[in-house]
This record gives structure tokens, sequence and C-alpha cells, in this order.
């Protein structure tokens, strides 16, 4: 043998052997967790700064990463977990009811409307084909009120030890168990909350029960066996009704009837307050809720770390959409969200990404995560899993944002809103037909919709520019500053290439009623509501812009 050919062949077995190694050391697809909150700030949790009763979320943030520039992109419920199952913007709803109600001769109106159906394509069924076993637990809130199926109903006096009553409970949450893995395409679907704990049927017991919740996903995880999976669990923090309340209440009784051991993976309801009041956090709504979601998140991921699975799991912490005042409006307060990732060798711990990203980003995430390239054109989200393995990667320049009749587009500093009416509304509105301006979503007096208004001086002008890194609250309209000019022609042009993939109409010129005399008289009777018509509205409850209290 020659030493030419010995070479070659010493070269051969090296490139081989490094091949195999390789392959060997490249990890087997992630399990994935999304933890997905409800009404949450960024700052809500302590991984931003404040002190807040959320170690564990804490815990989670300094193993991974925590994101400065998340966003939702409609700051309500349904139209959020529509992106996030669909990677799609809420716009692009195809259920019956939102078509025909939005026809395509006229601007859409993104409200509690974007119902999931059986024509959209889901996270669930995207990963099922990637050969993953999935499941949703918790907060469902795609559904149209017509497919609520056999609710029953119970007076305040109802017995829930009751045989009977707990039957037809089980009954109910097995309908909307099989109705989930059904539209939602979900392998397993558990402790499933079709809207809000105002839906439950025993009306004394509409409050939290995260140990029901808990009790799913740790079922779920165990179920799934060596397969790889994924679990979405929708908790409900702190989204109301007041969570304080549920610590007088029986934790075992839940939606889904009785929970056998509600103390099996949660500290009983009076432990939780003394620790809260130990560690000088008053037992209020907030600071319960925030305990209770940070002991679910505990829970699971104490589960995950029993059985072995740790080391292997993509977990994804982010809130559905901001809160008042500007929940359902454009405004940065119902838009930018709480968001951490951990992923054992991919993600650097104790470190931060601005990258700017959006809930309708998680889905081709997941998909790029599971190894499982997505069709071209299939979605609208944008992956970044580039930025979690510390690359710059080509991001996402622009947030855009959809809400009512409002649209706006961001840059990260700069946001340019818009508001632009049906013809019909206006129609309406010159024909004596409104008593009030309409809000953004064109709902009566709709109690998130007035509070926007309320802490919103621009909130009716149809063109608005705000920069909230200097105006975080954005009191200040400079769409008329000289000096923005550009700015405003970068934005407006970016909104209109996003607004041209639209199947419906939106009109970016301004309209002409809505200058008019006629126009600011009827603002001026909506400004005048107020918000004492709310019942649950307590201002001393919320961070608000200055000289509001």
């Amino acid at each position: 043998m020659n030493n030419t050919f010995k070479f070659l062949l010493i070269c051969l077995i090296t490139i081989t052997s490094f091949s195999c190694q390789q392959k060997e050391s490249q990890p087997s697809q992630p399990n994935i967790i999304i933890f997905f909150s409800d009404d949450m700030r960024d700052v809500d949790v302590s991984m931003y700064g404040r002190n807040e009763p959320t170690p564990n979320l804490q815990k989670l943030a300094d193993a991974g990463a925590v994101f400065s520039n998340a966003y939702c992109s409609s700051g309500m419920c349904t139209p959020s977990r529509y992106t996030l199952m669909t990677g799609n913007f809420a716009w692009r709803c195809q259920a019956d009811d939102f078509l025909e109600k939005n026809p395509k001769t006229e601007p859409y109106t993104i409200a509690w409307n974007t119902h999931l159906s059986e024509k959209d394509k889901t996270i669930a069924e995207y990963l099922n084909e990637a050969g993953y076993y999935t499941g949703f637990v918790g907060k469902y809130h795609m559904g149209s009120d017509k497919t609520l199926f056999s609710f029953p109903n119970f007076d305040d006096e109802v017995n829930p030890y009751d045989q009977e009553v707990n039957a037809k409970l089980k009954k109910y949450q097995n309908d909307l168990q099989e109705y989930v893995k059904n539209v939602g395409g979900f392998d397993y679907a558990g402790s499933v909350l079709w809207a809000n704990y105002e839906q439950n049927p025993i009306p004394k017991h509409c409050f939290h029960n995260f140990e029901w919740m808990t009790k799913g996903a740790i079922d779920f995880i165990e179920s799934a066996g060596d397969e790889p999976f994924f679990l979405y669990t929708a908790t409900t923090a702190l989204h109301g009704p007041p969570h304080d309340k549920a610590l007088e209440l029986d934790a075992h009784v839940t939606p889904g009837g009785l929970l056998e051991n509600p103390t099996e993976f949660h500290p009983s309801r009076k432990e939780l307050k003394e620790r809260l009041e130990a560690e000088g956090f008053a037992p209020n709504h907030h600071n319960v809720g925030l305990a209770m979601l940070d002991d679910h998140v505990a829970a699971v991921l104490k589960r995950l770390d029993e059985l072995g699975k740790t080391e292997n799991t993509l977990v994804i912490f982010m809130a559905d959409h901001g809160v008042e005042p500007g929940k359902a409006s454009c405004y940065e307060v119902g838009l930018k969200v709480p968001m951490a990732v951990k992923w054992p060798g991919v993600v650097k711990p104790s470190s931060k990404i601005d990258h700017n990203t959006q809930i309708v980003d998680l889905l081709p995430t997941a998909m790029e995560a599971a190894g499982v390239p997505l069709p071209e054109n299939e979605v609208d989200g944008m992956s970044f899993v580039e930025a979690l393995k510390g690359k710059k990667g080509k991001g996402r320049k622009y947030l855009y944002f959809e809400n009512g009749y409002s649209r706006a587009v961001s840059d990260g500093t700069f946001k340019y809103m818009t508001l632009r009416y049906p013809e019909r509304i206006i129609q309406d509105m010159r024909d004596g037909k409104h008593e009030y301006a309409p809000n953004h979503l064109d709902f009566p007096m709709q109690p998130n919709a007035q509070v926007a208004i309320i802490y919103h001086p621009h909130y009716f002008e149809q063109d608005q520019l705000y920069n909230y890194k200097e105006d975080y609250w954005e009191q200040t309209n400079i769409i008329e500053d000289e000096k923005f000019a550009g700015k405003v022609a970068e934005l407006k042009e970016q909104l209109r290439l996003h607004t041209d993939k639209f199947d419906h109409p939106y009109p970016l010129a301004k309209q002409e009623y809505l200058e008019t005399e006629e126009f600011q008289k009827l603002v001026k009777k909506t400004y005048a509501l107020g918000t004492d018509f709310i019942y649950w509205w307590n201002p001393d409850n919320y961070e608000l812009p200055p000289g509001y209290k």
C-alpha cells in the first residue's frame, strides 16, 4: 500500500467517523411546551425587574432568554389565540360566522369573532404530521357560543357533590374535549375551559381553578410515552374574575366535575395565602393569580424533570395580550407581553433577546425546532430559532397590529396607527343612527374599548404616530410634526404593503366625515360616557397614564 493511498484512506475514515459523531450528537426532535397566560403586561412578572411572586417563572427565564420586544398582534383573547394556533394574522379567519359578518366588500373588524374552524390548519396538525403527540389544556376561547353543546345550567344552590350534577359536568367536559380535538387537531385535550370562568355551569364557582388545569397538563405529559410531544397549556391569570375569591372556594369543584386531589401538584389554597403574606405580598387578585400561575409552571416542569425530559424540551412562556387601558386597541399597553424561552443546549442561560417577535411567530418557530420546514407562503409568522441560537437572523423588522377597524405598524420604536370605518357605518352616522362615535370594535359601550377611549386622548383620530420609547402611554400624537414626515411615509408604506395582502379593502386615504364637526360631537358624547357603567372597572387596580389618578 503506497503512502498516497494510506493518506486517502485515513482521510476517508476520519471524515466518516466525524460525520457519524455529528449525527449521533444531534438532538432528537425536542418536546415543546407553550405556557400561554392571559391578560398580562410584561412587567407583571419578575423577569422584567419588578418584585412579583413569580420565582419559578424567574427560574425559567434565568435558564434561558427573556424577550424585550414581544407582542401580540390583536389585544384580545380570541384573535391572539387564533394567531398562535394558525401562525396567521386574525384577518385570515375562515370561520363561517366571521365571513358572514365581515363581507369582503368592506374592512373587517377584529374582535372576539375570529373563531378557529376546521378550514384552518393548526400548530397541532402540523406537528402531528411531524410525528408529535399533541395536547391542549385550559382556556380555548376560539369558538362561537352557538357551539356550546348541551351546556348544563345549575342554580346557586346546586350541590356539586351530587352524583347527577357531577355526571353532567363530566359529560359537558367530554364534549368540549372532543370538540377541541376535532377542530384543533389535538391528540389529547384535558381540563378545557370554553372561554372565561364566567361560563362555569355552577354560578357561585365561576372562579379560577389552577389545580384542575395543572392536573390536565401533567396527565398529558405522563401519557406521552417516548414520543416527542407538544403541549399548549392556556391558563387564566391574570384575567378576571378576581383570583383572590378562589381562596374562599372548594378546590375540588371544577367546571369539569369534582377533582379528586387538588393538592396533588399544588399547595393548598390556605398555604398559598400564608406564603404570599409571609413574603410580603397582599393576597389580592394580582398576587394570587401570579402565584397560582407560577405554581402551575413549577408543577409541570417538575414532572417533566422527574420523567427525565427536561434537557430535550423547548419551553416558551408568553401572554395572549396586555391589559387595560390598552386592551382591545392598538395601544402599547394592550399589545406588549412577557416572553421567556428555555431550550437547554440551544438558548444561552440568562440571555436577553431584543428581536421583534409576535405571537404569530410561535408556530413557525415550533416547526423549525421540530426540524420540519413549512411550505412557502403558508403562514404569516416568522421563525425566531436563529435568535434563540444567539444569531441576529433576518428577524421581524416591522410589527403589525389589528384591532377592530384600527390597523397599525411599528418598527419597534415608532408606531403608525389608523382608524377607518366601513362606509356603511359612516353613512349611518350621517343619517343620525348613532348616538355616539362607534369605538374601534363597533360594539356599543364595550367595556375594554371604553377604557381605552378614556385614557387615550387621540383614540378617534384617523391617523396617529407615537414614539413609545419616549411616550409609552401614547398620549401625544406627533403625526403632524414635520420632523417625523419620513418616518410616517415609511410606516404608512409598510401598512399599505401589509393591507394589500387582504381579501378585504382597507382605505388608507382619510375619510372626510371623520374630520367634520358632526363627528366630533359624537366623539364628545362617547368620552362623556366615562367608565362608571363598567361594574368591574376600578382604576385603583391598574397602572394608568400620568395625570389620571
